[in-house]
């Protein structure tokens, strides 16, 4: 009876995965920024292109460090790939982020770090990430900051989808 249960344990969780997750729970980041909330990171539409309204920016001068956060409304889910769209014309805001799939909500991130923008160079703005793993949350972490200007960790996500 336990292995028909696990089975199907197994079977839902793998449906689950195949589709965004997004509407299944909340969102959360490290400080406000004007008119910019968690959910526009979560929200239609599906772009790189940037407003206040439409992506998630965390902007905090001198900070050490930045992040974003979602949090499933279910126990956990089994996370097969993250897609991220940063905003466009940005990539040096994000570099060096690294994005972690974990059971706690705890900063610094202590889960499994599915990726970590390795350098040198830039990354790109749309990534298809995967990680096959099982979390409760999914935290995008930044401590290297705006390179370009020197003003701290900068977040600027206009579209994640977690599958």
């Amino acid at each position: 009876m336990l292995l028909v249960l696990l089975i199907h344990t197994a079977i839902q969780w793998t449906i689950r995965a195949q589709h965004n997750l997004t509407p299944f729970g909340t969102a959360s980041k490290s400080s406000r920024f004007i008119k910019s909330t968690p959910e526009g990171a979560i929200l239609p539409p599906i772009s790189n292109r940037f407003t206040l309204e439409s992506c998630s920016t965390i902007n905090v001068d001198g900070a050490s460090k930045a992040w974003w956060m979602f949090q499933f409304s279910f126990l956990s889910a089994f996370i097969t790939d993250i897609t991220i769209y940063y905003r466009e014309g940005s990539a040096y805001r994000m570099d060096g982020f690294r994005l972690y799939v974990t059971n706690t909500s705890t900063i610094p991130p202590d889960g499994y770090l599915c990726y970590e923008d390795p350098d040198p160079g830039l990354p790109n703005i749309t990534q298809n990430i995967p990680c096959n793993q099982l979390g409760k949350y999914v935290i995008y972490y930044d401590t290297k900051g705006d390179v370009l200007t020197n003003t701290g960790p900068v977040v600027e996500l206009c579209y994640v989808a977690i599958n």
